[in-house]
């Protein structure tokens, strides 16, 4: 079994974040262990891939207790900007891919579906 390029994840991370609008962006396994990133230096890359398997676990458990069927994405917005948490299906090992952006920016599915689907094909 061949394995997958782990350092073109930061490129597709890099062109999500330029396409998006976003600040940051991480990639992270869905037990929060960083897998990519493509954020500032600022930005706590380790913190924002664990509250990112913490979300997705929560949000996974009141999904299934409300029968809300199939989880697309995630979104928390706050003052200051939004986070916006997406599952990466159809990969060997759950992915969960994170978006964080000033509040300003609307549109953000279509830049972070395309980064998904890229990663999906190159994770398989």
């Amino acid at each position: 079994m061949e394995r997958p390029d782990y350092s073109a994840l930061a490129d597709i991370l890099e062109e999500m974040n330029k396409e998006g609008g976003f600040r940051a962006s991480i990639l992270a396994r869905d037990d929060g262990l960083l897998m990519a990133s493509a954020a500032s230096p600022t930005t706590n890359r380790e913190v924002v891939a664990a509250m990112s398997g913490y979300v997705a676990s929560t949000v996974e458990r009141m999904r299934d207790e409300l029968g809300l069927g199939q989880l697309r994405d995630i979104t928390v917005r706050c003052y200051e900007g939004k986070a916006v948490f997406k599952k990466v299906p159809g990969t060997r090992q759950p992915f969960i891919l994170a978006a964080l952006m000033p509040k300003r920016i609307r549109y953000h599915a279509r830049a972070i579906g395309k980064a998904a689907t890229k990663i999906r094909h190159l994770m398989k």
